[in-house]
């Protein structure tokens, strides 16, 4: 069978993506992919390097499955609570002093994936069958003055693997017969689609996806599992234009992406020279962390929703309304190097 390339035969590529369907035999070739170095991504600036503060994911093995995923909620709820206390917090504030952050940070992208996949599980088990993740990715080939000159295909290449992983658990976990077919639904977008009985997931949907995913939402039925994954839309604001227009095709667009729970999010971002993490774990709360060294992490926030930057502006100065923030880390951490 044909594949397509969402690279240029210049590129170096071994990025396949092969229309063919996703069955234990032919996952090698559905997922004909590279492994990268370790590394970040955020998906809003500049980013550091690498992953370095280690996870060990708190899980349990799942409770018996049916093929039903109608089933599987049911029979889950109660090893779900379970699940839930590997999760907690070792505080609970949600202003003002920071205290130390004792849950899991992912490490590199295998852990990621596999936090986000134990999340996408506890949402499934709670009947969230729209779900949205927020993967960091690795960086690849990443210079000086672009941490992704390849723009979003080369992006794609970091998150395939990652894509691949969680679908395969969610596979083993839910037990469907047959598997994943992908099927490209923009290759300059580089946004692609996993098919199946039971889900579908999408990698980098547009404004232009919609459509698509409006169908994945109503086609197979209520018990059908849809997951945005890394969504590159801007819903507009007070310096840009949303990308899903005006007018009632703006409402339309934006109420069905408001119907997709964020289930999991990894990610960070550069604010008030902070390295700051946003870290959400279904069911838990958005955790907004601080770091210094990626070693160690105090929480300046915990959200019901993502916060704007605002927020996180307001988090900053009241966790460390008296001082720099990194003489602050140098204290609390001792990070200074006394001769």
């Amino acid at each position: 069978m044909m594949a397509r390339s969402l690279l240029s035969p210049h590129s170096h590529s071994y990025l396949l993506v092969l229309l063919l369907p996703f069955t234990t035999s032919s996952a090698e070739a559905a997922f004909s992919l590279s492994r990268s170095k370790s590394g970040t991504y955020m998906p809003m600036t500049r980013k550091p390097r690498c992953f370095r503060n280690g996870f060990l994911p708190g899980s349990q093995p799942p409770a018996t499955q049916t093929t039903a995923t109608k089933n599987l909620v049911g029979r889950q709820r109660t090893n779900n609570l379970n699940l839930r206390g590997s999760l907690s917090l070792s505080m609970r504030s949600s202003f003002g002093a920071p205290a130390e952050y004792t849950g899991n940070v992912p490490d590199g992208p295998e852990t990621t994936s596999r936090q986000a996949l134990e999340a996408i599980k506890r949402g499934i088990a709670d009947g969230q069958m729209f779900q949205r993740i927020e993967l960091m990715l690795p960086l690849i080939g990443a210079t000086d003055l672009d941490d992704w000159p390849g723009g979003i295909r080369q992006q794609f290449k970091a998150a395939s693997p990652m894509c691949e992983s969680i679908l395969k658990g969610l596979r083993a976990h839910l037990r469907f017969a047959g598997g994943f077919s992908p099927k490209i639904l923009d290759e300059g977008d580089a946004t692609v689609a996993w098919e199946s009985e039971m889900v579908t997931a999408i990698l980098f949907p547009t404004a232009e996806s919609i459509d698509y995913i409006s169908k994945a939402t109503t086609a197979k039925g209520d018990d059908h599992v849809v997951i945005l994954i890394n969504p590159q839309w801007n819903k507009g604001g007070s310096n840009f234009i949303s990308d899903f227009g005006w007018g009632a095709s703006k409402a339309k667009a934006e109420k069905l992406i408001d119907s997709f729970e964020y289930i999991y999010s990894f990610e960070q971002r550069k604010q008030g020279g902070a390295n700051i993490k946003f870290l959400k774990a279904y069911p838990e709360k958005w955790n907004i962390l601080a770091t210094e060294d990626d070693q160690r992490f105090e929480v300046i926030g915990i959200t019901d929703k993502r916060p704007e930057y605002k927020e996180v502006e307001q988090m900053l100065k009241a966790s460390y309304p008296d001082e720099n923030i990194f003489s602050r880390f140098q204290k609390e951490f001792g990070l200074t190097n006394d001769k």
